[in-house]
């Protein structure tokens, strides 16, 4: 053996050894330290030992061993030692190929679970359908398709079958007809439908602009009643001024009345001296104990009365309500006695509520039968009327008074009845009132809101007499529901002398 022919084989083997080496320390070289955990699959087929275990698609090791785990394959996996799996850790075999080669991916899991460690086992293991079983479920798919086939063929082959599908068919197309004509006719149904709604919206928008010209019309009277007011307080200024200088004058003739007053002092002081003396009829009277006592009764008795008289307060108001079904109006007149109290009050008024009653006869005829023989049969004729009572009627009504709460009983337009009154606050009031409890189907009932803007007995707004109400009238329809809004003014006692003031003599 020549000298080159030995180093040749001896390059050759130390090659040969070389690569051998390296193929089989190359992944041992390249992945560093690992640990190791189990998984358990129900079918391990397509898995090949030393294949790469991935996350997000990324190797992250491989799969050492497959080995049989009593009815499942136990799957021994190689980690990264940097790469951390918690309890909550899935793992996943999947179909790669049509050739049915799997893969082994792994998701770490949550993070909220513990770490695993060296041999512990993962417990959630998810399979894929593989490609035979997909390749399964298309021939089963193939054969039930070829089976229906030739049901179908054998079956168009008897007549009576044919018959059948032709009768089925000439049932589609009568159904289809029958269906297109009822179509049709219900779209004529609701194109007529959609006429009427709209002929009602145009009558409902036409009564809803006559309800507003009306609403209007009573603001406008408003108004012109409050420029009247404000013309009226207006006027009154030149009235003041000559009001004023006839009480200068007054305090001319009371300085007079006072000197006059001072020289009757002197005599009164003389007649009392008498008095005192017992002297005259009247010195008598004074001595006498009975006698002082009794007109000291009947001084008292004097003064209760006219206490109980002089110190009431008096209001006297007008109000006006519009009724919008009736297209009517309710006016009312009322005057009010208030005590020095003021937790009670008096009310006395009239008035004009046009009131729509309804009005049945009930006629009972008997006629005859034909044929000679004569058999009563009773019949009852129903008549119903309609009448509107428009006669003044009376209120006459007592109200106690606690805090916002006021009750009130008495004569509600000529019938007995009750009313309460709550202000929940200043400028604001709710009524609802109850009478003609005699009424066949109920009582009436009213329910209505005022509110005073400008009211305010102590103020010096012109305005101060006016207020506004809305609501309800016979709100349980024993004769005609209707709603209503008005307006109304009220004068105290001071207003009113004010007022008389203005008024001319001549």
């Amino acid at each position: 053996m020549s000298r080159y022919l030995k180093i040749g084989l001896f390059v050759t083997i130390t090659s040969v050894g070389l690569i051998l080496y390296v193929i089989q320390t190359a992944e041992v070289v390249g992945s560093g330290r690992t640990y190791t955990i189990h998984a358990y699959v129900d079918d391990a087929s397509g898995l090949l030992v030393d294949s790469n275990v991935k996350l997000a698609g990324v190797d992250i090791g491989r799969l050492t061993d497959i080995e049989l785990d009593g009815n499942r394959a136990r799957l021994t996996l190689e980690i990264r030692e940097d790469v951390q799996l918690h309890d909550d850790a899935v793992v996943a075999k999947a179909t790669e190929s049509m050739l049915g080669t799997a893969t082994v991916s792994i998701n770490p899991g949550t993070g909220a679970g513990a770490l695993l460690g060296d041999g512990d086992v993962v417990r959630n293991v998810r399979q894929s359908a593989t490609i035979s079983d997909a390749v399964g479920s298309a021939n089963q798919l193939a054969t039930n398709a070829a089976q229906l086939v030739d049901e179908l063929n054998r079956y168009l082959q008897d007549e009576n079958t044919v018959e059948a599908l032709n009768e089925i068919v000439q049932v589609v197309r009568e159904t289809a007809r029958s269906t297109s004509e009822l179509l049709e006719q219900n779209l004529l149904i609701a194109r007529s439908t959609m006429q009427n709604i709209q002929s009602f919206s145009a009558r409902l928008d036409q009564q809803s602009v006559d309800q507003l010209a009306r609403v209007q019309e009573i603001l406008d009277s408003t108004a012109s009643l409050t420029a009247r007011l404000d013309s009226l307080v207006g006027s009154s200024d030149e009235s003041m001024a000559a009001s004023i200088r006839s009480i200068e004058s007054n305090l001319d003739s009371l300085q007079r009345v006072l000197a006059s007053l001072e020289e009757s002092a002197g005599n009164v002081q003389q007649i009392t001296q008498v008095v005192r003396d017992g002297e005259g009829n009247v010195g008598r009277l004074i001595n006498d104990d009975e006698l002082y006592t009794r007109a000291v009764r009947v001084t008292e008795k004097a003064e209760s009365f006219l206490d109980s008289t002089v110190g009431l307060g008096v209001q006297v108001g007008f109000r006006s309500e519009y009724l919008t079904q009736q297209v009517d109006s309710r006016n009312e007149f009322q005057l009010r006695l208030v005590p020095a109290s003021n937790d009670k009050y008096y009310s006395l008024g009239v008035v004009d509520s046009p009131t729509e009653r309804t009005v049945v006869r009930t006629t009972e005829t008997v006629t005859t039968g034909t044929g000679g023989s004569a058999v009563p049969v009773p019949q009852d004729t129903v008549t119903t009327e309609r009448t509107t009572n428009d006669d003044l009627k009376l209120n006459l009504q007592l109200a106690r008074i606690w805090g916002p709460v006021t009750v009130r009983a008495g004569v509600f337009e000529s019938t007995a009845g009750v009313g309460v009154d709550l202000k929940p606050v200043g400028q604001v009031e709710l009524s609802a009132e109850a009478y003609d409890f005699g009424a066949d189907d109920g009582a009436y009932i009213r329910g209505y809101g005022t509110l005073y803007p400008f009211y305010d007995p102590d103020s010096t707004n012109p305005l101060r007499w006016l207020y506004l109400s809305g609501g309800v009238d016979d709100a349980m329809g024993v004769y005609h529901r209707d709603y209503f809004v008005g307006a109304g003014v009220r004068f105290t006692d001071q207003d009113l002398r004010g007022l008389v003031g203005f008024i001319p003599l001549n």
